[in-house]
């Protein structure tokens, strides 16, 4: 979430004001890098531990 909001601000002021295609509402942008990092963190944070996965197994 930091990210897109971050990035609303960095579009708003920063790349919207260059025009063309960057005219776009800066909410698209915003949700693109939010998905990106995500995913990212997700891929190169561990995996739970087989005790977790366990407890969450049993939760079900």
């Amino acid at each position: 979430m930091l990210s897109g909001g971050l990035m609303v601000f960095v579009w708003k002021y920063i790349i919207s004001p260059l025009g063309g295609v960057f005219g776009i509402y800066e909410l698209l942008p915003a949700f693109l890098m939010s998905l990106v990092v995500c995913v990212v963190v997700s891929l190169v944070t561990p995996a739970p531990s087989a005790e977790i996965e366990a407890e969450f197994d049993a939760a079900k």
